[in-house]
């Protein structure tokens, strides 16, 4: 049976919940996740790791996934980018990290323009308008 490489982590906040109690939700979330890779023997610092965040209409549906091997090469090498909702969650969990950093975990690798255009197009989709600026704070 083949090994697992990678794992993933729900969380639901309260989108009224002060900020700092949100936040140390999501410190927990990373703390667990790092221990139970290293329980499975996994090293947390070879993995990388995805946010992402659906919103709802008073909570937030966080998800942090981890990915190692050749979960983690397929990730970053741009083969299967995400699109639509996906695409859109994952870049508002991950757009603090900067464009080329979530271009890259929502599976673009270092194809900004791609990037910046999919998300483009899945917003108007979605019916959300971020044309009016050219970074993902909007988004976020």
């Amino acid at each position: 049976m083949p090994r697992p490489t990678q794992a993933h982590l729900n969380r639901t906040v309260n989108k009224n919940q002060s900020l700092e109690a949100r936040q140390k939700t999501l410190s927990q979330m990373s703390y667990y996740m790092g221990a139970k890779l290293l329980e499975v023997g996994i090293d947390p610092q070879a993995v990388t790791y995805r946010w992402s965040v659906k919103d709802k209409q008073t909570e937030q549906i966080c998800t942090l996934s981890a990915f190692w091997g050749s979960s983690r090469k397929k990730l970053l090498s741009g083969e299967e980018p995400l699109t639509g909702s996906e695409l859109i969650d994952c870049a508002r969990g991950n757009g603090y990290t900067g464009v080329e950093n979530t271009a890259s975990l929502c599976g673009y690798a270092a194809n900004i323009k791609d990037f910046q255009s999919a998300l483009k197009q899945a917003c108007e989709e979605a019916g959300l308008d971020i044309a009016s600026t050219k970074s993902l704070s909007k988004l976020i």
